[in-house]
């Protein structure tokens, strides 16, 4: 009956039976008999189908969440008897945003993987933290605000953006003192910042700013070289641009205008990370990727 339970829960999860059949690597037709037989046992309907979605019937939403206990725990338990022999193996999905595998995560890679040499890695670049059920991630990065509260996550901890921009173009251009002076300069903006704004505090409000901008990039580390080139303004993430700082190529301008710290989470899809999950976590933490301080302190 727990495969059954399986593949409703999932079948829920991933809004519809194909969808949940890639996530479980099964047929669509294995995943509708498996529904069929759940169905059968307790005699009664728990999804309602039709051609474009699937939804509950009210015995199903109340059998859903008595699933995710049932389902969670057993996992629970499998973890704490395989923890037991203290063996980090298996395989291990992760998603990872492509800067800071290119930055931090490759670069640092040897040695986790010569401490673990059972463990089978698959890092996928990209943002995926919504994708853990649908396809079929264990762990995500996420830089910034959970969207779902309901996200089980470790905190790893705060990161902060600057507004940058090289020593070369500050002799060039010089550097503005207020958000409100970006107008006058050349500024980068990602791709992804659909509203072509920059967040700032003012008299403590946050406001956004539409600077003057010459050209939009899809990649940070496309954005980053091009500050390191004098080609403008632009508003990073501190994990990206670090090594820029410290060599003192790169400067931070309008410090005292920057929005508080964000948060830093590795999303996970069971309530506690079984010890492949937890190894990699605590990998994360020894990249301080995110020191800034809590904001609540």
């Amino acid at each position: 009956m727990l495969e059954n339970m399986k593949a409703f829960r999932m079948v829920v999860e991933c809004q519809g039976f194909r969808a949940a059949a890639i996530a479980m690597k099964l047929s669509p037709a294995m995943v509708s008999r498996r529904i069929e037989k759940l169905e059968f046992e307790v005699n009664t309907q728990l999804i309602k189908r039709n051609s474009r979605r699937i939804s509950l019937t009210a015995a199903g939403e109340q059998f859903y969440q008595r699933c995710l206990l049932i389902i969670d725990e057993y996992e629970s338990c499998l973890r704490d008897v395989k923890s037991l022999s203290n063996v980090v193996s298996g395989n291990l999905k992760v998603g990872i945003p492509h800067s800071i595998s290119h930055l931090h995560i490759i670069p640092s890679l040897k040695a986790f993987l010569e401490r673990y040499p059972d463990l089978k890695l698959d890092i996928v670049t990209g943002n995926h933290y919504m994708e853990l059920f649908s396809h079929g991630f264990d762990l995500a990065l996420q830089c910034g605000p959970l969207p779902d509260s309901n996200l089980y996550y470790s905190l790893i901890g705060y990161w902060r953006k600057h507004t940058c921009l090289s020593r070369s173009y500050a002799l060039q251009h010089g550097m503005p003192s207020h958000p409100d002076e970006l107008h006058k300069h050349t500024c980068l903006l990602h791709f992804d910042n659909h509203r072509r704004s920059w967040k700032f505090m003012i008299d403590n409000e946050c406001t956004e700013i539409r600077p003057h901008y010459i050209s939009r990039v899809s990649n940070s580390l496309d954005l980053c070289n091009m500050v390191h080139q004098g080609l403008g303004i632009c508003y990073l993430p501190d994990f990206i641009i670090k090594a820029g700082i410290e060599s003192g190529e790169i400067i931070t301008v309008l410090d005292d205008f920057m929005p508080p710290p964000l948060p830093m989470y590795v999303v996970h899809i069971n309530p506690r990370p079984s010890t492949k999950e937890q190894a990699f976590i605590d990998f994360i933490r020894t990249l301080n990727l995110a020191t800034a301080p809590d904001p609540a302190s």
